[in-house]
């Protein structure tokens, strides 16, 4: 059973029926001698129960309002002072909309005014089976269900929730003893950080014995985070549990239920643009984990925090929450004390974004390039297309050495053929004889391959990009065609055809030009015809790998796309002005070079003799 579901079939013992029979007649008569004799003060009774499974402790509470742990001894009194009604309540900052239930002070709704989906702002908690559990607490273990008692609600100040409920729990001895639960709420305007008290407070210094034994109550985040989807395609968005221990950044195995032993510096719940990162404060909390799927989309992506038995009659836990954007420049707020209004320092919330591997630097690099541009065009697309035009700037010294490299191939290529030839049979002394060859002419056949080889580990590094840098959220480059660089575009889409090997829902255009352009920068590569063994390998390489390319890249984000296309007509065109410079240099050193003399060789005979003359 999944932790969002409800469990309606408890049976109930005999023992357990007689208690609770027993405990409303105590209850109804004290309700009616008080009645009669202190009419102005009245105290109401609910003595519905919800009962623990067999041989387990009984427990009474205000069903289906609260909904205890098993093994926890929990009745639940309406106090005159508590609501007899569920009520909501916003809050509001420049970052949130906020929505509150008093059932179980839980925010039932938390949306991110900065940030549209649709045109309407992000949500970013999503309910299941018409519950959200935003926030809820549950007495006892990850297993229990949430209290769903209503709660008062008060605002003590500007961007302040409060909720309490006053409970009551049996001691050692049996007896009811009241204790406090309250959640407090704080906001503030220009932070997505809310920091969320659990307080929980004995009567006469008494320590409340709730729970079931082992935890007295786990904070709950989930089912499910925002934004809203019908299923979650290929690059499109995820959901994933993302944890952080000693500066190292795990990511949990999809379809599990998992309770690490160790504890983490924070835990998130992640998606390809937006994260609900939790920061417990240093109470020994043990984490749990679910990430279940169903359908092929993540149906259930949530953590709980269950907190061990009580050691004192007062306890405050402290967590703060991040809820917002995957943004460098967001997350990197919560290392300067500065820049937050909790004033936490050293929270490294970056890790919770997609890379960090061996080519992060150049991630960086290229994401620091893409804002610049940005901020002088204000288009994405055209970004993408400067930066792309530095990047052959950069490259075109490597370049030109590389056409260079591969017209002296051409040149070298008769020679070539006759070696192998000569040595078809003996392929070692082939490799020497060639070895052999390139020292004397003083060429390298790997500086052709040199332009080529970096261009892997920037598109590596651009594919990192393009799939994970928010600002590219919804960036539209040409409206009504491109109107979102970070995903795949498409002029066309229908339900998905599944060709065993490749699956396509959509027409798309940009995978197309990518052929085209590539095929074009290959012609003007292959300056002059190959023959030959190698003829085989160069055609497969001119016209099979565009078209494999054009499978692989088919629903990859379209300004990565972009920037191949741009790349290659780029490149296009300056291997046109290297080719006409390469020309020109032969032209020259043709034009330089001595003509040939010829010399006559007078024949045997001397000139004197007729033969000779003849």
């Amino acid at each position: 059973m999944s932790i969002n579901e409800d469990d309606n079939n408890k049976a109930f013992d005999a023992k357990t029926m007689i208690a609770i029979v027993l405990m409303v007649v105590v209850i109804t008569v004290g309700m009616a001698v008080q009645n009669h004799f202190f009419p102005k003060q009245p105290l109401p009774v609910a003595p519905q129960a919800t009962t623990a499974p067999a041989a387990q402790a009984p427990i009474q509470a205000e069903a289906p309002s609260l909904a205890p742990a098993a093994g926890a001894t929990v009745a639940v009194v309406e106090t005159p002072d508590a609501p007899d009604r569920e009520t909501t309540h916003a809050l509001s900052t420049d970052f949130f909309d906020a929505l509150f239930s008093n059932k179980g002070g839980e925010i039932v709704s938390l949306k991110l005014k900065q940030h549209k989906e649709d045109g309407v702002p992000v949500e970013l908690l999503l309910p299941r089976n018409g519950k959200t559990d935003g926030f809820s607490i549950a007495l006892g273990g990850a297993e229990a269900l949430p209290i769903e008692a209503l709660m008062t609600a008060s605002r003590p100040g500007p961007g302040l929730i409060e909720f309490s409920r006053t409970f009551f729990a049996a001691d050692a001895s049996g007896e009811l003893v009241p204790f406090t639960l309250k959640k407090r709420y704080e906001f503030h305007d220009g932070d997505y950080m809310i920091k969320l008290s659990v307080t929980i407070e004995g009567s006469n210094g008494t320590v409340p014995r709730i729970g079931d034994g082992e935890f007295a109550y786990s904070l709950k985040i989930g089912p499910q985070i925002g934004p809203t989807y019908e299923q979650l395609p290929k690059n499109a968005d995820w959901r994933k549990i993302v944890t952080y221990e000693n500066a190292k950044r795990k990511v949990m195995k999809g379809g599990t239920q998992v309770s690490p032993s160790s504890k983490a510096s924070w835990s998130a719940i992640a998606g390809k643009y937006f994260a609900i990162i939790v920061l417990p404060d240093a109470t020994p909390y043990t984490a749990t984990y679910t990430n279940i799927s169903a359908d092929g989309k993540p149906v259930t992506t949530s953590m709980a925090f269950s907190r061990p038995a009580l050691g004192a009659s007062v306890q405050t836990d402290v967590f703060h929450i991040y809820a917002g954007p995957k943004s460098s420049r967001e997350l990197a707020r919560y290392d300067d004390p500065t820049a937050n209004a909790y004033k936490r320092s050293s929270d490294d919330l970056e890790g919770v974004m997609e890379g960090g591997n061996i080519l992060g630097w150049l991630e960086t690099a290229l994401k620091w390039s893409l804002n610049l541009f940005y901020g002088m065009v204000g288009n994405y697309g055209i970004a993408i297309i400067l930066v792309t035009i530095l990047v052959r700037l950069i490259m075109f010294p490597l370049t030109f050495k590389g056409s260079q490299s591969t017209a002296r191939m051409q040149e070298l290529q008769p020679r070539i053929q006759e070696l192998q030839a000569k040595y078809k049979s003996n392929p070692q002394k082939l490799n020497q004889e060639m070895a052999e060859f390139y020292k004397k002419e003083g060429y390298n056949p790997m500086s052709g391959c040199l332009p080529m080889l970096i261009q892997f580990p920037i598109f590596i590094a651009m594919y990192a990009l393009f799939n994970n840098h928010f600002d590219l959220r919804g960036a539209s480059f040409i409206a009504g065609w491109i109107n979102d660089l970070s995903l795949p575009e498409a002029v066309y889409t229908f339900p998905t055809i599944n060709l065993i090997v490749w699956r396509v829902s959509a027409i798309r255009i940009l995978p197309i030009i990518y052929v085209l352009s590539q095929l074009m920068y290959g012609r003007l590569m292959q300056q002059q015809p190959t023959t030959g063994q190698n003829a085989g390998q160069m055609k497969f390489m001119m016209y099979g790998m565009p078209v494999m390319f054009f499978f692989i890249l088919y629903d990859v984000p379209s300004g990565l796309l972009v920037y191949w296309i741009s790349s290659n007509i780029l490149t296009a065109m300056q291997q046109l002005v290297i080719n006409k410079v390469i020309h020109k240099k032969r032209l020259a050193a043709a034009a330089a070079a001595p003509a040939p003399q010829l010399k006559l060789v007078p024949k045997k005979g001397g000139s004197g003799s007729k033969k000779g003359r003849k």
